[in-house]
């Protein structure tokens, strides 16, 4: 099947049922023209201006940020000294870049709208609005893990008109994905468009283009590869226009563009798109502490101009990877220090073993303090059982790590490796230069517990040539060292 084979977008049953749902939608989730002009009455004013100033000052939002692009500040600034009488869609406008439900600013007293705001409940620190959010963030998960069945069967109780117009969107958006992952594409055109039309109708231009990504994505899967490179496009045009800046997204956009083009025929505009797709990350390194990272800096721009949900969407990937990271850290550092106990035992096969799996899960960390010490470790541990080549290569790879963190500590420990196997090849000239470099570097850290160490163990190094004078000197410097970190802990 081809393009040409859909002159029209959907069959004619499809566009019956879009037409049904489009109709349904309007008629129960959007206010009738004399709700959306009427103005809450002047008893009401007063609280709404207050309410709406304390949330804002609470937010630490200027009156300029929570205006644009729609109202003027003397608009809000008449508002909150209950001036005038807003409409309930210009209150609905307030309450969403307040992040706060807009009951709170109707009836809420402020300082239950403020507290309720700062302690991070959104819509509602209870009842059928959380309930309904926590379900749509499980059915989130459900279609990340392929488990779409389960995930339609969460959302199957959730009626559109009962929920507010945040969590429709949602709703509507997950319903799509659920129908892409089921091969059920006519269908998920249909609630995707519905998602489109739902986000535009909040304002939100990055929740309209993920759901036009997704849309032109079961074009594709149509075979309607007209409508499909349309609607991506439309994508390309908010990521060139920095309406959109999660480099994920942009990457997902090229490269369905690029496959959009590639089935059309048109292939160097294919090429470039999937250039492009590759560019994206050749300044940003593909790990969970690059991504972390992006997603605070969006956030940050987010909350500049007001846009405080998406600020909060994205502080929460954010946080969600670090703590991510914690975790990963935590077992890596575990593996190491099994791998050392190990090494204690004399069960060198064991804790080689542990070592190798710490590297590993430290290079996807991409920590460079974690992995130098990982690398030592296993560095020392080859040097013990005679393997020169392999303990070499940890020792140089632990060596790079701990110059790219720039920690004193980090890199001294390195070199203590590589100067012990230059000790062992008896070119005691490079063992005594890497001995002294890694020292001085050990003695600026203040880490005197591993100096004194480093010193007893080029002490013993000495001793083995027979320069006694030496080794009485290192031993010195040694137990100085012991003396100091002792003082430290009794302090």
């Amino acid at each position: 099947m081809d393009g040409n084979a859909y002159n029209a977008p959907l069959d004619g049953n499809t566009q019956v049922k879009l037409k049904g749902k489009l109709d349904n939608l309007k008629g129960n989730l959007t206010m009738p023209p004399s709700l959306e002009a009427a103005n809450v009455g002047k008893a009401v004013a007063a609280r709404v201006g207050t309410n709406i100033r304390e949330v804002r000052t609470k937010l630490g939002m200027t009156q300029a940020q929570l205006a644009a692009p729609e109202f003027s500040i003397s608009y809000i600034s008449a508002i909150e000294r209950g001036k005038i009488r807003p409409s309930l869609k210009a209150l609905s406008i307030l309450a969403r870049r307040l992040d706060v439900p807009l009951t709170f600013l109707l009836e809420g007293s402020p300082s239950g709208a403020a507290e309720a705001r700062a302690v991070g409940y959104s819509p509602a620190d209870s009842g059928p609005d959380q309930k309904i959010d926590v379900d749509l963030l499980q059915a989130s998960v459900l279609v990340q893990q392929g488990a779409f069945e389960e995930a339609e069967q969460l959302l199957g109780p959730i009626q559109p008109e009962r929920i507010t117009t945040d969590q429709v969107y949602r709703l509507f958006l997950l319903r799509g994905q659920i129908h892409l992952g089921s091969n059920e594409f006519q269908e998920a055109v249909v609630d995707l468009r519905l998602a489109v039309t739902q986000a535009e109708s909040l304002n939100d231009s990055e929740a309209t283009e993920r759901a036009r990504n997704l849309l032109g994505r079961a074009y594709f899967m149509l075979y309607n590869y007209t409508l499909a490179v349309e609607n991506h496009l439309r994508c390309n045009t908010a990521i060139e226009n920095s309406q959109i800046h999660d480099p994920v997204f942009a990457l997902e956009v090229y490269s369905n563009l690029a496959n959009d083009y590639f089935r059309m025929g048109e292939l160097e505009k294919a090429v470039t798109y999937y250039h492009r797709a590759l560019e994206v990350f050749d300044d940003f390194n593909r790990d969970s502490k690059s991504f972390a990272q992006k997603y605070m800096e969006i956030s940050q721009s987010y909350k500049a101009i007001g846009k405080l949900t998406m600020a909060r969407d994205y502080a929460m990937r954010s946080l969600a990877l670090y703590e991510m990271r914690d975790e990963q850290r935590l077992v890596g550092l575990t593996h190491q220090r099994l791998g050392k106990t190990l090494e204690k035992q004399n069960d060198l096969d064991e804790a080689e073993k542990e070592y190798r799996q710490a590297i590993a899960i430290e290079q996807e960390l991409n920590d460079a303090v974690s992995a130098s010490t990982c690398h030592t470790s296993l560095a020392e541990l080859l040097l013990k059982r005679g393997n020169l080549q392999e303990a070499e290569k940890e020792a140089q790879e632990a060596l790079t790590f701990a110059r790219a963190s720039g920690d004193s500590q980090t890199q001294g420990q390195a070199l203590i490796a590589l100067a012990q196997l230059r000790h062992q090849t008896k070119d005691y000239a490079a063992a005594d230069e890497l001995f002294t470099q890694a020292l001085e570097l050990l003695d600026s850290s203040h880490a005197h517990e591993i100096t004194a160490g480093a010193y007893f163990r080029y002490a013993n190094l000495l001793e083995e040539r027979g320069e006694v004078q030496r080794s009485l000197n290192a031993i010195k410097k040694a137990y100085e060292h012991q003396r100091q970190g002792k003082r430290g802990d009794s302090e």
